[in-house]
């Protein structure tokens, strides 16, 4: 269960480690949080962490998920490329981990959870950047990309908001309304990344992977930036990425706005379809996101509270629940008479866990 810092309390366990500035672990899965562990995190400016689930629930679906270290290295080697003065060198590191990534996903693994929201607000581009990469390469695979296009798809990703890092800090995290100024500011970004990338290795990527750089802002009906371009003059890749890019910007929380849970994100990139991106795009979108992923608490229709355990991928609004109070499980897509009412807030959740786990 993923909670921002401000709603932990002492007693719970992390299910995930905490990584900081450089990809550094802070603290470890399975560490008890303590006053002293919190406001360690508070410091670091982390603003989310995951925890583990009520005792009892050891019967959540176990998912063959990509490996944490191996989005840890791609990070590190984003941040490196940014800093070094050989970017033609250290780029070979970066599709290394591009690669491996690819790997991973072709061997059957899913990029479950984000780096996003479990790093502190200072790398939040860079760990967004890895989540974006990982699970375009996801949606690609289940597009029907052939690994060498996997790659450019995944290169280009982990890339696209490269340009970020020459717009102060300051706007990117500002917690007030942005200006007109400062929002024209954060729409170079696209151009800024395409710009650094033809100046110092465009000769080593692909036009696809150029492209997805400079166009992952655009829309399907001509209402994105930097250029206003529609249609067809979108590649699918690019808006592959920009389907990941705003699913993982949804569902994370930030400095300036609480996360969407991962059903309401998903609600509202429903609606995007034959507007701001292809229908078909929004489809496979679709078949490859779960609204209520494992371990989400929710609300059912009689009243009781209880955590998802195992999704039905094919009825993604409808998993199998164990009941918190009972232990009953319930597999929504034979008992048609329940249904989800809605996941519980960041502060239902807290009191939830408290309830089950430390009274």
């Amino acid at each position: 269960m993923k909670l921002p810092v401000s709603h932990l309390i002492p007693g719970m366990r992390l299910s995930r480690p905490v990584y900081g500035l450089k990809g550094q672990m802070l603290l470890n899965r399975g560490v008890e949080l303590t006053l002293s562990y919190i406001s360690g995190l508070k410091r670091n400016n982390v603003l989310a962490v995951t925890v583990e689930s009520m005792p009892g629930f050891d019967d959540l679906e176990a998912e063959q998920v990509l490996e944490e270290n191996v989005r840890i290295r791609a990070m590190a080697s984003i941040l490196n490329w940014v800093e070094t003065n050989n970017k033609r060198k250290q780029f070979v590191d970066v599709v290394d981990n591009v690669t491996s990534i690819t790997e991973e996903i072709l061997s059957g693994k899913i990029p479950s959870g984000g780096l996003a929201e479990i790093s502190t607000a200072d790398v939040y581009t860079f760990a967004h950047s890895i989540d974006v990469c990982a699970f375009s390469i996801y949606m690609g695979l289940c597009y029907g990309y052939k690994k060498d296009d996997l790659l450019k798809l995944g290169i280009g990703s982990i890339l696209h908001d490269l340009g970020k890092a020459k717009i102060p800090p300051e706007i990117l995290n500002k917690p007030g309304k942005l200006t007109d100024e400062e929002m024209e500011e954060i729409k170079n970004h696209p151009v800024f990344g395409y710009n650094m990338l033809m100046d110092n290795i465009s000769d080593q990527l692909s036009d696809s992977s150029l492209e997805i750089v400079l166009n992952h802002h655009e829309r399907y009906n001509g209402s994105g930036y930097p250029r206003g371009i529609k249609k067809d003059e979108i590649s699918d890749m690019a808006s592959i990425c920009a389907l990941s890019d705003i699913y993982n910007a949804m569902t994370t929380e930030r400095v300036y706005r609480k996360a969407f849970p991962p059903n309401e994100a998903y609600e509202l990139i429903m609606t995007y379809g034959d507007l701001k991106f292809k229908l078909r795009l929004i489809r496979l979108f679709s078949s490859c996101v779960c609204p209520y992923p494992v371990a989400t608490l929710v609300l059912l229709s009689t009243g009781e509270i209880g955590c998802v355990i195992t999704t039905n991928r094919n009825l993604a609004f409808r998993p199998v629940i164990k009941v918190l109070e009972s232990g009953e499980r319930i597999d929504l897509s034979r008992e048609l008479s329940v249904v989800i009412k809605r996941s519980l807030t960041p502060e239902e959740a807290q009191s939830t866990i408290v309830r089950y786990s430390l009274a």
